[in-house]
């Protein structure tokens, strides 16, 4: 039989750092179609073809192979077969292991000399390492990347939440209010007033001890039972108070699948962005990245940008007005801003949109930890804004 004849045992397709390899069942290579001596180009091969893109080195072998005759042909890259399946219509067969890889793997530094694609053991070895750090890098990026994409959907999906939080618990507000009115003006916090709606019900069962086990403090415990004395509220029928607290069970549902959601936002933002999360919170970093359609966009954006992001509404109405334009968007919910005196919020949004441009940018680029040490200079900076001001 000569050398590259078709047999019944078919051919099999390897890939390697060097290019794609027809290789026979005795172990000889019967077509080649080598790589470029470019580690980019390499890792970008490589890679597209473990996705099963069919590359043109891929494509020279394969075509000189079904050339020669060749009916059957195996893999051990299960994307590239079904792809050259798709492409020639041939049979195809995968094997994660084979003799002729094996092969492959083990005469590499002879092939590579051969090939001249290396001239020493030295410049593979140098080579191999640079094609796995790239792939490696490239790998990690597309796994944040999948990740980043969920954070999109998270967001708004928590939003949508708050957004159905807010109409249900007016709803609940309105629909108990019939019965126990002054309970909305003593309970400011929606999932409090709908556990106390839950778990008591009718205001003639509201008891101090009911009340503090619910997390109530003794002085507002005291008004709310004081205020049950001689409230205005009518009295509700069983039936009506039973799907009143049924509403406030699902409430109490819904603002525990928010507390999970909140969790998944910091285990992927954590993940994604970890300088972002250290200084301005895993759920402001997801919100800053949805709204500004990625962290790669986020990292390109100035300080001045990032302070306003959420704020462009506002922003317009001041251009047009003439009006004063905000001092910050969605930034405000941290508590760098909200928490300081009204006079000092521009002051401490500036502070905090420029350390989250830097950690924006670690996160996109070089990847180095430098969260913690962001939020210690940005805690100094407060420090000052605020003793400085006080001094005054």
């Amino acid at each position: 039989m000569n050398e590259g004849e078709p047999t019944a045992d078919g051919i099999y397709v390897e890939e390697s750092i060097l290019g794609v390899f027809g290789i026979n069942e005795r172990n000889e290579i019967v077509e080649k179609a080598l790589f470029p001596r470019d580690a980019k180009r390499i890792a970008a091969s490589l890679g597209r073809q473990q996705v099963g893109e069919v590359t043109r080195e891929a494509e020279k072998t394969i075509e000189k192979l079904i050339q020669r005759g060749f009916k059957k042909f195996i893999f051990s890259n299960r994307a590239l077969a079904n792809a050259a399946k798709d492409k020639w219509r041939i049979e195809v067969e995968v094997q994660n292991a084979t003799g002729a890889g094996a092969y492959l793997r083990e005469n590499l530094e002879e092939l590579a000399a051969d090939s001249g694609l290396v001239k020493d053991v030295e410049q593979l070895y140098a080579l191999t390492h640079e094609v796995a750090s790239i792939m490696a890098r490239k790998a990690v990026e597309k796994s944040l990347s999948n990740r980043e994409a969920t954070i999109d959907q998270t967001v708004q999906l928590l939003r949508d939440l708050d957004q159905t939080l807010n109409i249900l618990s007016g709803r609940l507000r309105g629909w108990y209010g019939l019965h126990f009115p002054e309970l909305s003006r003593l309970v400011a916090d929606h999932r409090t007033y709908a556990e106390i709606v839950r778990t008591i019900g009718p205001r003639t069962r509201f008891e101090p001890e009911k009340l503090v086990n619910l997390g109530l403090s003794v002085s507002k415990v005291s008004g709310i039972c004081g205020s049950t004395e001689d409230s205005m509220g009518a009295q509700l029928e069983p039936e009506d108070m039973a799907r009143i607290r049924e509403l406030a069970n699902h409430l109490i549902s819904l603002y525990g699948y928010r507390r999970v959601l909140e969790d998944h936002i910091t285990v992927v933002t954590s993940e994604v962005a970890p300088n972002l999360s250290e200084v301005a919170g895993p759920v402001l970093t997801a919100k800053l990245i949805e709204k500004a359609g990625g962290l790669r966009k986020l990292s390109m954006m100035p300080s001045s940008t990032i302070q306003l992001l959420g704020a462009e509404k506002a922003m317009f109405r001041a251009m047009k007005s003439g009006s004063k334009p905000p001092k910050h968007g969605i930034i405000f919910q941290h508590p760098a801003v909200h928490s300081s005196p009204r006079r000092l919020r521009g002051k401490a949004a500036r502070t905090l949109a420029a350390k989250l441009a830097i950690a924006a940018r670690a996160d996109s680029f070089s990847r180095n930890s430098l969260g913690s040490d962001l939020k210690d200079k940005l805690d100094a900076a407060m420090e000052n804004i605020l003793g400085k001001n006080n001094n005054k």
